[in-house]
């Protein structure tokens, strides 16, 4: 049985705690809507939009869905600002920290990074989940376009007179006397 949530935007955070009570299949289906997600220090995604289901697993709760938006990147080969768009596809276990009928402590596994955690207000937050996704979802060499010329430097035309102190490497080049 799955059960429609109320859409987010500009928020990350769900309470899961009336999913947690439920038998293990239960889902429940969202839409996420925000305007900036951090990625790093310097970079951010723009316009993110997400659709997301949420199971209910015996450990805990899967979250799958699809994730779009767009981020500014700088290109490899021209170094101009571009924005790329971004599409992909997640799954993400998170596990409770606390026991929702009971509010005992529950182990958490420290080993796994891939796990993410419930917390102790049956709160899960996916905007760790989808900042992994979307970094993973960008190109390691970012290019503007199929048409990228690359880097154009622009240098001194040969009649242009050149840095006065570099004038003795022309005398190794033959082109004058020093």
């Amino acid at each position: 049985m799955d059960q429609r949530l109320p859409d987010l935007m500009n928020d990350t955070v769900v309470n899961v705690a009336q999913l947690l009570k439920q038998p293990v299949g239960a889902t429940r289906t969202f839409d996420l809507q925000v305007a900036r997600v951090p990625l790093d220090d310097e970079l951010s995604a723009r316009e993110v939009r997400a659709t997301i289901r949420l199971t209910r697993i015996e450990t805990g709760i899967l979250a799958h869905g699809e994730v779009t938006g767009v981020v500014s990147l700088v290109c490899v080969r021209c170094l101009t600002e571009f924005d790329q768009p971004f599409r992909a596809n997640f799954d993400g276990e998170f596990r409770p920290s606390v026991d929702v009928r009971s509010g005992e402590a529950l182990p958490i596994p420290e080993d796994d990074d891939e796990l993410f955690i419930i917390d102790h207000n049956h709160e899960l937050d996916v905007e760790p989940l989808l900042r992994q996704v979307i970094l993973l979802a960008l190109p390691m060499r970012p290019v503007c376009g199929d048409q990228c010329a690359g880097f154009q430097p622009t240098f001194p035309a040969d009649d242009e007179e050149g840095d006065e102190r570099l004038a003795v490497l022309r005398t190794l080049l033959g082109e004058g006397q020093a």
